[in-house]
């Protein structure tokens, strides 16, 4: 009985199930590239609350009390931040789109080993230092609803069951390369 490509899909995004042959193999590479737009549209609805809201003010304003910043001084770099943010915004989010479309082909074009590793150590990396700064109190307090931030850590750990399958994915490319 032939697979459904929604089923080919998940078993490609399953980090427990080793790819049979070199089509399971690339389709588990080519993963990554879901995966990396995964990341990408989770990352939004945090982006876009944390400007949205007051909170970026007044954790800058926090900022401005641990500078011990005089009034002129507050107010000097309250006028810069209202004229710089709204480019840094717009141009940190172009960035961030053209790097994870730019991944996302070249991940679906070449099956590589690197990216996945690549996002792996940033999720190791940004899960690491999540944790150590929970535990060491040192995390600012960002506001950030409850459902947003569920939502980030669950799409966190989705991406990272498919940056695992994308890597095996890969590797088993490389070796069934290596056979042929």
């Amino acid at each position: 009985m032939a697979d459904s490509m929604i089923t080919r899909w998940l078993k490609a995004m399953n980090p427990l199930h080793k790819p049979a042959d070199q089509a399971e193999a690339g389709r588990s590479a080519q993963a990554m590239s879901l995966g990396l737009l995964l990341a990408l549209a989770a990352s939004v609805p945090s982006s876009v609350w944390m400007f949205t809201s007051d909170n970026f003010a007044r954790m800058m304003d926090q900022q401005y009390a641990a500078m011990n910043l005089s009034t002129e001084e507050v107010a000097m770099q309250q006028a810069m931040m209202e004229v710089v943010t709204p480019y840094a915004l717009g141009f940190g989010a172009l960035v961030t789109v053209v790097l994870y479309g730019a991944l996302a082909f070249v991940q679906w074009r070449y099956k590589t080993r690197a990216i996945p590793m690549i996002m792996l150590g940033l999720t190791l990396y940004s899960l690491v230092s999540s944790v150590g700064m929970m535990l060491l109190g040192s995390m600012p307090e960002t506001g950030i609803p409850m459902g947003l931030t569920l939502l980030s850590w669950i799409a966190a750990i989705v991406c990272g069951v498919i940056y695992v399958a994308a890597l095996q994915g890969a590797l088993a490319l490389q070796v069934m390369g290596r056979r042929a």
